[in-house]
């Protein structure tokens, strides 16, 4: 298990969220305009976030993510995230709900 960077090189540890960030950081640069630049490809952007997206899904290799509702695998966060988003709005909403009644 682990993360891969595109060289194929084992980027594995205890944590793994946590390597993935530091992966991600060490290819990012902000220009002196503000834009978000890839160190690795020259690619840029307005958005961190965008930025973020890209070098973990064209840069990096992780063992994927798992949706919890059900079990589909999804090659990045971002892709977990789109399909939460799309597959399971309404489950989404319902542990929503059952956390705010927790918190009350």
């Amino acid at each position: 298990g682990g993360m891969m960077d595109t060289s194929g090189m084992a980027m594995g540890g205890a944590d793994g969220n946590k390597d993935l960030r530091a992966a991600i950081k060490s290819r990012m640069q902000k220009l002196a305009d503000g834009q978000w630049c890839c160190s690795e490809c020259g690619y840029t952007t307005n958005y961190h976030t965008t930025l973020t997206n890209h070098i973990e899904s064209k840069h990096l290799q992780t063992d994927g993510f798992i949706c919890e509702f059900c079990q589909a695998f999804c090659p990045t966060r971002n892709a977990l995230k789109s399909h939460k988003h799309r597959k399971h709005h309404a489950e989404r909403n319902q542990d929503h709900e059952k956390a705010k009644m927790v918190l009350y």
